[in-house]
């Protein structure tokens, strides 16, 4: 049974701590069984990092079983995305290792419940200011073979739980219908699907790309910190139809980093308590070769991700350095935090121990105890690969100069830059540098047409 919450809106800052240890409370007070985090590591997907989101120790473990004794739980899970490091450093809210409270009911649930305990928790538990939150719901849309209707249930559920009527915004497909991305088990397994709604924070009509702005845009105006899905369909891996799911389940999550952001009132999720630390002690030792404001701040964030990231999957299991699965994501890791510290004229080692001072600063209190064995792994790691990738780009600026020579003075183009990367292993940042020092110039649009062309190549042939 739901009950009325104890907590009560508060305008000082609020920390990871202070926020996790609200969202357990909340739902424990509710009733619901607290379940322990799962590794990020997972026998499931031997070859990669399984944890992309909080939903999937629940669909390995609890949504299969029959003897779960209880049907409402609650955790808090980190979770990592290596297909996102793209986008790291490049807006104030991405992360590849972030930390995702989730509350999860099994069987059929209303769906005026779920908004109802979001609604309290958005504005109660966590203390957000009504007049800036604003919802999303599906709004019907086409999937597969089947166009499905607008879910009025939810729409209705908003309208009546105390938020501004135009803050509820229908989006379609892309932003408010959840798909499975690949089946936990194997890729042909079925794939569970439903709609979802969407908690936004809105930071300033100033942010505002335009006069139709809302959630869904890119402009950096409104912050999601909070979703649920309604989990209660499948796509049959058979006739790739959607079907009704047996056991229907509903998730709500929050991202711990972005509430903190909002609650500090902070620029960025990197301008928090938990990253300032890190952002600092980077700057004690920085020497800049480039005076782009925007590559420097770019790669402090990729180095402070990066390197939280390492920590929690090191201590998870994660392997050395290697060439396949799980070891070649960790030393893709490592070498984008090397490249980084480079432009920030960080062009030794011996710095690195410096910046896991500040990481250890700021994990849970259930890494404590291995917080020593794992430092000791990271540097390590970091030690024999920073050999390895010293000489993989002497050897990729030797044919650099090689490829100049042949060029009778022409700077490099796009497909050549992208060549001395993808082939020659020279990110394209240190050739950007390299082509500085030599008076010439860096063809960016030309390197992205090339990379866009060789993506769009591959995607033809996969299909």
């Amino acid at each position: 049974m739901e009950k009325n919450s104890s907590f009560s809106p508060r305008g000082a800052p609020m920390d990871s701590v202070e926020i996790r240890q609200r969202f357990t409370d909340y739902y424990e007070d509710m009733g619901y069984q607290s379940l322990p985090r799962a590794p990020m590591i997972d026998p499931s997907i031997p070859m990669s990092f399984v944890m992309s989101a909080g939903l999937v120790q629940v669909e390995n473990s609890l949504a299969k079983s029959s003897n779960r004794g209880g049907n409402q739980y609650v955790l808090v899970q980190e979770c990592f995305r290596h297909f996102d490091l793209e986008k790291v450093g490049t807006d104030d809210i991405h992360l590849s290792l972030f930390e995702m409270p989730g509350a999860f009911v099994f069987g059929p649930d209303g769906k005026a419940g779920t908004v109802r305990r979001m609604w309290t928790l958005a504005t109660s538990v966590l203390g957000l200011e009504k007049e800036h939150i604003w919802s999303t719901y599906f709004n019907g849309g086409r999937v597969l073979d089947d166009n499905l209707p607008e879910d009025f249930e939810t729409r209705n559920a908003w309208l009546n739980s105390g938020i501004f009527e135009n803050h509820v915004v229908g989006l379609g497909t892309d932003n408010n219908y959840w798909i499975q991305g690949k089946g936990i088990d194997d890729a042909s397994a079925s794939k569970k699907c439903g709609t979802n709604t969407e908690l936004f924070y809105d930071r300033g009509i100033e942010r505002a790309c335009g006069l139709n702005c809302k959630p869904g845009c890119k402009c950096g105006r409104f912050v999601e910190f909070s979703n649920s899905l309604f989990i209660c369909s499948e796509i049959s891996r058979n006739s790739k139809s959607i079907q009704p799911l047996d056991n229907p389940f509903t998730e709500t999550v929050i991202g711990t980093e972005r509430v903190s952001m909002i609650r500090q009132k902070a620029a960025s999720v990197f301008d928090t308590r938990e990253f300032r630390p890190i952002l600092d002690t980077l700057r004690e030792y920085s020497n800049y070769e480039t005076s782009s404001e925007s590559l420097i701040a770019q790669s402090e964030k990729v180095i402070a991700d990066h390197v939280r990231a390492l920590f929690f999957l090191i201590s998870d299991g994660a392997p050395p350095p290697g060439k396949n699965g799980r070891a070649r994501i960790i030393k893709m890791l490592i070498r984008r935090v090397i490249t980084r510290l480079l432009v920030l004229g960080i062009n030794t080692m011996q710095y690195i121990p410096a910046l896991t001072i500040p990481v250890l600063k700021t994990i849970p209190e259930a890494y404590q105890e291995e917080k020593e064995r794992v430092s000791r792994l990271l540097i390590a790691y970091f030690q024999k690969e920073y050999q390895r990738f010293i000489k993989t780009l002497e050897r990729g600026k030797s044919q650099l100069t090689h490829i100049l020579d042949e060029n009778n003075g022409h700077t490099l183009s796009g497909t050549q830059i992208l060549y001395l990367e993808k082939e020659r292993g020279l990110p394209s940042i240190i050739t950007a540098f390299t082509l500085q020092k030599l008076g010439l110039d860096f063809d960016e649009l030309a390197y992205r047409e090339a990379l866009d062309w060789i993506k769009s190549s591959r995607k033809s042939l996969q299909n």
